[in-house]
């Protein structure tokens, strides 16, 4: 494989890293003589960093991290220092353990609980606000929307990522010149969950690309990928890195070939870092340590060996030692040309930083477009998400049939007063379980996205909260409407428009109260403690709810749950819809003798007011309010307590 002019290839499409300066276009360059095809070589992302490049430097990090509730805790890293210099892909190494994802999540920015040590940009200490603004973070786990295409996806990112000044053409052709150097135009109407794994890589950086960052973080981007498509990704990443900017990546154990991909490569055993300097001086570097690598061995191998104690552990400390834990800089090829923190300073003034934060594109967009843009988003994936919209939509229609069929024509019998009232408690177990449970179970996926998008600056938990709220709102009213109709009509329920939508609203109301609740579970469990949780809180909801056991039979200590279960403001609402508004007299045709024949008797032994309607209505808006608001600020704290 060359590695001059390398290629950033999958399936059909080749880009060439230039040869001379960064960003400018190798037209000597050819295709490999192996390729099946004939493609013209593409130049690179010329859509390179204008701001000044940036040099990292950091100094005694550690990191101490919980083991759980009196299990004490556990130091990851052990006083580590480093240098990450512009132009260069950076490889942090080590085994399992060795804490590589902890050194990234701090030097990112993303990890901040239990951390000590300072982080330098360019010779000053890091501001994270600006840090943030320059850089991104791609972890392991391709957090991709696979319901969209990777044309929507770019589509939408730039929307909310560049600048609104821009148009859609603008717009348009900053992802065609990224799609087409990372060799992912030819997928833009393919949805993100059906690309192969080295394809939703390349994505995954792409979106990133589009604000274009200074400064990439990339967690294991190998794992999980074929040699080929490693090889891919991290030419790809060379690339970018010898444009302007600082890359750095983890990576577990690297082909040889791979590893030589590297400029720069940082080892660390049990927190501590053996190792720091160009890959091509590694080898030099062991034999003088008196560890030479043997003849025809991978280097990154050996390295990696070693750091496991396989050699024996006395010869982690010794080349700890001889690294000074990260200090040494005497590995790097331009070791001399290497400036001090203090010549950084002179060389990046302050009046720099103002022109940079006072720069275009670079800070979030408006709210009001960032709600824009996740509404339409959230629009396009309700449409296609089977769950979310069809199967909610058909799982309404079958149990509204089901439950009208079972009670068919109770509603207006005198006889069949006390099954039609199951059948107002049996809507509310539906309009409880479904909603809460399809949140339980989807909001934990959706999750992850969020952490990842929220971090890396598209937008605010604000914008995306309220369009999660307001996507889902005509959902809920169509699914809600059309089982309301079915079950309101097979049942006989009173033909009068007012009682109908009194019916509807509390069905509504019990709905979005139900999801509110789903919510605020989904936040802070994952999928299989929400999924247990849900259900088991819901049973007081039930018990207080005044069916089976009426709201006067309630011991004088146990009273206080009738008004924190919301079932009970929802049964109350529906009887007061359909058995409230003085409501005439039964039929009787299916007896000789009804008890309940007048409504009024009914109300009375229930223990249940007719007039309680519109109390009902207030109480459930202001479970929905608190609901709502509990669940965002349990989703921003668990956003802040993952860092």
């Amino acid at each position: 494989m060359m590695l001059a002019g390398a290629q950033i290839v999958d399936d059909h499409s080749v880009a060439y890293r230039p040869e001379n300066t960064p960003g400018s276009v190798n037209s000597s360059a050819k295709p490999a003589p192996s390729e099946s095809t004939s493609v013209q070589a593409r130049q690179t992302v010329t859509k390179i960093p204008k701001s000044d490049q940036v040099d990292i430097q950091f100094t005694n990090i550690t990191c101490t991290v919980s083991l759980g509730i009196n299990k004490g805790h556990k130091q990851i890293l052990h006083g580590v220092n480093g240098r990450l210099r512009p132009r260069q892909l950076v490889a942090i190494m080590g085994p399992s353990g060795a804490g590589k994802s902890t050194l990234l999540d701090v030097l990112s920015g993303y990890r901040i609980s239990g951390v000590n040590g300072a982080v330098f940009i360019n010779g000053r200490d890091r501001i994270m606000k600006r840090f943030k603004r320059m850089s991104c973070y791609i972890q392991q786990d391709d957090r991709l929307q696979g319901l969209l295409t990777v044309g929507e996806n770019m589509s939408l990112a730039a929307d909310l990522k560049l600048p609104t000044k821009l148009d859609k053409y603008e717009k348009g052709e900053v992802i065609e010149e990224i799609l087409t150097n990372l060799g992912l135009y030819e997928h833009m109407n393919t949805c993100a969950a059906q690309l192969s794994g080295g394809q939703r890589k390349r994505l995954s950086i792409a979106l990133e690309l589009i604000n274009n960052p200074l400064i990439m973080f990339l967690d294991e981007p190998t794992t999980g990928l074929d040699s080929s498509s490693c090889s891919q990704v991290v030419q790809l990443c060379q690339t970018l890195a010898h444009q302007g900017r600082t890359i750095v990546c983890t990576v577990h154990q690297p082909s040889a070939s791979l590893f030589a991909l590297f400029d720069q490569v940082y080892v660390l055993a049990a927190g501590h870092c053996l190792y720091q300097g160009t890959t091509n001086n590694l080898v030099t570097y062991l034999e003088q340590a008196g560890i030479p690598c043997p003849m025809y061995h991978n280097p990154a191998d050996y390295v990696i060996e070693l750091a496991c104690g396989e050699y024996g552990e006395d010869k982690i400390g010794y080349l700890t030692m001889k690294a000074d834990n990260g200090k040494e800089l005497c590995w790097f090829d331009d070791v001399e040309t290497i400036p001090s923190m203090e010549a950084l300073r002179k060389q990046y003034p302050l009046s720099v930083l103002r022109e940079q934060d006072a720069g275009p594109g670079e800070e979030e967009t408006s709210q009001s477009n960032q709600r824009m843009v996740l509404i339409r988003r959230g629009f396009i994936k309700a449409k296609r998400d089977a769950t979310m919209t069809h199967l909610r939509l058909i799982v309404n229609v079958v149990v509204g049939i089901m439950l009208g069929s079972l009670f068919i024509k109770a509603g207006n019998e005198g006889s069949r007063v006390l099954e039609n009232y199951n059948l107002l408690f049996a809507i509310l177990m539906h309009h409880m379980m479904s909603p809460m449970m399809l949140t339980i179970l989807t909001f934990p996926s959706e999750l992850s996205i969020l952490i990842k998008e929220h971090f890396n600056r598209w937008y605010s938990l604000g914008a995306y909260y309220i369009s999660v709220t307001l996507v889902d709102l005509p959902i809920s009213i169509v699914s809600c409407l059309v089982f309301s109709i079915i079950v309101y009509t097979m049942s006989s329920q009173p033909m009068d428009i007012v009682r109908f939508f009194m019916f509807f609203a509390i069905s509504l109301y019990t709905v979005l109260v139900a999801q509110s609740f789903g919510l605020m579970i989904g936040a802070v469990f994952n999928v299989v403690n929400g999924t247990f949780l849900g259900p088991t809180l819901s049973v007081p909801m039930m018990m207080f709810a005044g069916f089976g056991v009426t709201l006067r039979d309630l011991p004088p200590y146990l009273y206080w749950g009738s008004y924190v279960s919301y079932l009970r403001y929802g049964l109350e609402g529906l009887i007061g819809a359909i058995y409230g508004i003085e409501r005439p007299k039964l039929d009787c045709n299916q007896a000789l003798y009804c008890h309940y024949k007048y409504p009024s008797k009914f109300l009375e032994e229930i223990s249940m007011s007719p007039d309680m309607f519109w109390w009902d209505v207030l109480a459930l808006t202001v479970f929905v309010l608190v609901l709502r608001v509990a669940a965002f600020l349990l989703l921003k704290w668990k956003l802040n307590a993952i860092r």
